[in-house]
């Protein structure tokens, strides 16, 4: 990888680790890598490149490595990751070679099939015909990204703890609660605090959690106080 490309502006608004984690990743997806050439240098040694801290560094790089973008081995160091997540995120481009440059022919047999669907005709299973299959509720599994998934549940279950696996709060994750506030402090311009935030599990149970909710007491009156050039009271 080009690092002496990467360029870090200490004036601008975004934070130096957005920046790195930014440049690096897209370094990552535009190129192509080697065994030889996927091993990243370590965060002393790029940090002192840089002329940053080693804690920046180790941001960007914890953020790369959640997102599947890097690999660590135990005793190697760390590389670019084998499939990035680019691959399995992008539709596929159907290759040159496959391109019919003629509408296909239909053998009398598909013609004659009549267009009232009669019984199981059409059924083909949960595993459904060889090929593209369109059978709804049925997942491509085989384009999962297990590897990332389990790296990831990992990750969540070391830092908070096997509790994640039973029942949360009915009013929301506490964590995405506090994450939503923030939000809506910093970029919203509105003093909330995440006891007065509900997440619900779609737009039905919002509205009759609004319908079912009581109504709220009335403000109370305002003081008069005499108005000084009149004597009336306002």
């Amino acid at each position: 990888m080009a690092f002496e490309m990467i360029r870090l502006d200490r004036t601008a608004a975004e934070p130096l680790h957005q920046q790195l984690y930014r440049q690096i990743r897209d370094e990552l997806v535009s190129g192509s890598f080697t065994d030889n050439s996927s091993r990243l240098p370590s965060t002393r040694a790029l940090a002192a490149d840089l002329g940053i801290s080693r804690l920046t560094v180790n941001i960007a790089f914890e953020k790369l490595h959640a997102e599947g973008y890097l690999r660590s081995k135990i005793g190697s160091g760390t590389f670019v990751a084998d499939s990035l997540p680019e691959t399995f995120l992008s539709p596929r481009r159907p290759k040159t070679e496959l391109l019919i440059e003629h509408p296909p022919r239909l053998s009398g047999r598909v013609r004659n099939i009549p267009d009232k669907r009669v019984g199981k005709q059409f059924d083909y299973g949960i595993a459904g015909p060889p090929g593209v299959s369109f059978v709804p509720a049925v997942a491509a599994l085989d384009e999962f990204p297990i590897e990332v998934w389990e790296r990831l549940r990992a990750q969540v279950l070391a830092k908070k703890g096997a509790h994640l696996l039973q029942y949360a709060s009915s009013r929301g994750d506490p964590d995405l609660r506090k994450a939503i506030a923030a939000y809506l402090c910093d970029y919203r311009g509105a003093r909330c605090h995440p006891g007065q935030i509900i997440v619900t599990a779609g737009t039905q149970q919002a509205m009759m959690i609004s319908a079912m909710a009581p109504e709220p007491l009335a403000s109370p009156a305002r003081p008069s106080f005499p108005d000084l050039l009149t004597g009336k009271e306002s």
